[in-house]
């Protein structure tokens, strides 16, 4: 029996990503977005939804279930600090990083559409546990994640789900070397004797590990794909 992951964020460069390794594993994936696009990846089965908007259908994701694994790659990113946060901005981020979670896994809870035991992963940040200048709203948000996993994990283990969060660093994208410039990357690929940044691959492949079988007992854990980034110093 092909096993089923629900995906969040499956348009986006990480989601994508996790999309390719899943489809490569033989599983089915079942992504979400906002609109559907004929750009997105190909062999996933799309759902256009949005759980923020209250107009949503409940059962917009009955279909496809029983998802056997479900994983938030969605997210909004600002830029921003304690002297010019916009509040509005940043109740929109927290709307957009902790309740869309919160919102989505409640609806699955509700319609029992989760296979028992269920694998859940959190895409999150490594800015959640180390802070950087003008990243203050992201980093809150990315912190509250923490919260939420932790709950979940001690809550849903009553039906046998293991729930974990990937902290990515600065991923080696398009979008990370726009907005970055040449200093700001060497900057970072030399923080390790790596001498590069992580890529996509080394979020989506340990989301596949947590999100398989081979996962029997790693729960409530936020496991940094960043290359030793935020654990190590070059002296």
């Amino acid at each position: 029996m092909r096993k089923t992951i629900l995906l969040f964020g499956a348009s986006g460069a990480i989601g994508s990503s996790i999309a390719d390794v899943f489809l490569s594993r033989n599983w089915n994936v079942v992504g979400v977005t906002r609109n559907v696009d004929s750009a997105h990846t190909k062999g996933v089965s799309w759902i256009a939804a949005d759980p923020l908007a209250n107009e949503g259908s409940s059962d917009v994701y009955d279909e496809h279930a029983p998802y056997h694994a479900v994983c938030w790659a969605q997210g909004g990113n600002v830029n921003d600090s304690v002297y010019d946060v916009d509040l509005d901005a940043h109740l929109q981020l927290y709307q957009a990083n902790c309740v869309y979670i919160l919102s989505s896994l409640k609806l699955l809870l509700q319609r029992n559409l989760l296979a028992k035991p269920a694998r859940l992963c959190v895409i999150s940040s490594i800015w959640q546990e180390i802070a950087r200048q003008n990243k203050l709203s992201y980093s809150m948000t990315k912190s509250a994640l923490r919260g939420l996993v932790l709950s979940a994990a001690a809550d849903l283990a009553a039906d046998g789900h293991l729930v974990n969060a990937i902290l990515p660093g600065a991923l080696d994208t398009p979008m990370t070397r726009k907005n970055l410039t040449a200093e700001q990357i060497n900057k970072l690929a030399g923080a390790t004797q790596f001498n590069r940044l992580p890529q996509l691959e080394d979020v989506s492949r340990l989301a596949m590990f947590l999100c398989s079988e081979e996962n029997t007992g790693i729960t409530g854990q936020f496991i940094a794909a960043d290359l030793g980034f935020s654990r190590v110093r070059i002296l």
